[in-house]
């Protein structure tokens, strides 16, 4: 392969006058004069030989082209800047030049401050038709907490949570353990959600395998004839509880207004759960669920 550049070199070294359009005419005869040649060779070269020599030469063009702008580069003159020539005095007795952007800001602080006056206006007149709803809020809550929670001596074991539980039964399916007082509901992954449950006497000997067949909230309540500040905690007296998960006619899962007597046996009811606990899986547990009956 042949070295163009210091062929190229001289070659611009002798011209006059040396500028870009004479360079480029130089260069587009070396092309020229390189196509016509490598053509001529004997032997014939190949066209990756000729692709090669000419990228060899475009190559090295560039290069000597980069030489040159470089080298006629100091010799022209750096522009003047406009503001050299200006006398210095002519700006002695100009104007001071004026911030055009205070008066937006003058009037955006003064919007921001309205805001603030307005939204405080509005604060404080509905502060007291706030303050009355969140205490009846407060009220309803504090009467339903005090019914259905469990007693204070109830322990952690017995608490709603989830744990190990192994079985060949579907990830949903209710497992009720009537001789241990849990109710699984079967989770993926070798776990389940387990709640504490007492058994009444008319489900001791249930057993067997059935299906959610109907839901009911305030299962057996009738409301009151004559509405009453106490509407709401007689409802919370209800002996079925707050919800109810029915398997059949007779059989149900509800809960109840004694949470003391959850883990042990009542003359009354069937499949009894905190009210608490009652809602939480009724909540999440749809109608033709199965239900395992375990004696």
């Amino acid at each position: 392969m042949v070295d163009y550049g210091p062929v190229l070199a001289r070659a611009i070294a002798s011209l006059d006058p040396n500028t870009s359009e004479t360079r480029r005419d130089l260069y587009d005869r070396a092309r020229r004069t390189l196509v016509d040649k490598l053509r001529a060779s004997d032997p014939a070269l190949s066209d990756t030989d000729l692709r090669a020599e000419s990228l060899a030469l475009e190559a090295m063009i560039r290069r000597v082209e980069s030489d040159a702008l470089r080298r006629v580069a100091p010799s022209q003159p750096k522009p003047a800047r406009e503001t050299s020539d200006a006398p210095v005095e002519a700006y002695q007795d100009g104007q001071p030049l004026k911030d055009s952007r205070k008066p937006l800001r003058i009037v955006a602080g003064a919007f921001g401050i309205l805001v603030i006056l307005l939204a405080g206006v509005a604060a404080y007149s509905l502060w007291p038709r706030v303050l009355s709803s969140s205490r009846s809020i407060v009220s309803q809550r504090s009467v339903s907490v005090a019914v259905e929670q469990p007693t204070a001596n109830t322990g952690y074991i017995y608490l709603r949570q989830a744990v190990y539980y192994r079985t060949i039964h579907p990830a949903g399916t209710i497992i009720i353990d009537g001789s241990q007082g849990f109710l699984y509901v079967v989770r993926p992954n070798l776990s389940a959600l387990r709640y504490s449950i007492g058994v009444g006497r008319d489900c001791i000997t249930l057993a067997g395998l059935y299906q959610v067949v109907l839901k009911e909230e305030w299962p057996g309540w009738k409301p009151p004839s004559q509405q009453s500040a106490d509407a709401g905690y007689d409802q919370m007296k209800n002996p079925l509880g707050a919800r109810a998960l029915y398997l059949n006619k007779e059989s149900r899962i509800h809960g109840t207004n004694a949470p003391a007597t959850i883990r042990q046996r009542a003359p009354e009811g069937c499949i009894r759960l905190v009210n608490e606990d009652i809602i939480y899986l009724y909540d999440r547990t749809s109608l033709e669920s199965r239900v395992v009956v375990l004696n």
